[in-house]
């Protein structure tokens, strides 16, 4: 009972720390550098003029300022609902692989890389956003990984002879095997 509260407390504590001093300065960095990607695309505008063109800026500078407005409240939950929306409702799929398709297919690599950098940063908008749910999972994740990392040691262990086998793993005193 007392380790199920001590594990309660620091669960609590750790959660009060993530969501109150790590995760809130980790959004607002996510946050001044998306600022920093529009001010990227409308300095491509001036650039670049009629070569990128109005539909490429906008799709563009829309798709960032709703990341920025949006990146509170963009976590796992909003994924998964917003997949499951995208499977039921065919018109909202045409719209979205529509705009996807134009926001992919711009020919200015500066564009791609903001793009990509967008992306990259809303995906990290969602760990921060995920963080503390994810907590639970912590422990099973390391052993997972752990589990990976032994299971190719063992195939390595498993090919020594009989005799690497025993000068590697000597029998124990007073044990006795077949």
């Amino acid at each position: 009972m007392i380790a199920l509260l001590a594990t309660m407390y620091f669960l609590a504590l750790a959660h009060f720390i993530y969501e109150s001093i790590l995760a809130p300065d980790w959004r607002l960095s996510l946050r001044l550098r998306l600022f920093a990607l529009r001010d990227e695309v409308r300095m491509l505008q001036a650039d670049f003029g009629d070569l990128f063109d109005e539909e490429h800026f906008a799709y563009l500078q829309d798709s960032i300022n709703t990341m920025i407005a949006v990146l509170h409240r963009c976590d796992l939950a909003a994924i998964v609902a917003a997949e499951l929306r995208y499977r039921k409702d065919p018109e909202l799929r045409k719209r979205v692989d529509a705009r996807a398709s134009i926001l992919d297919d711009c020919d200015i690599p500066q564009a791609q890389s903001i793009r990509r950098r967008s992306v990259y940063l809303m995906a990290r908008a969602i760990a921060v956003n995920s963080g503390m749910a994810c907590a639970p999972l912590y422990p099973f994740t390391l052993m997972g990984i752990g589990f990976s990392f032994l299971q190719t040691r063992l195939r390595k262990f498993t090919a020594l002879s009989r005799r690497e086998l025993e000068s590697v793993a000597p029998e124990a005193p007073g044990i006795t095997m077949c």
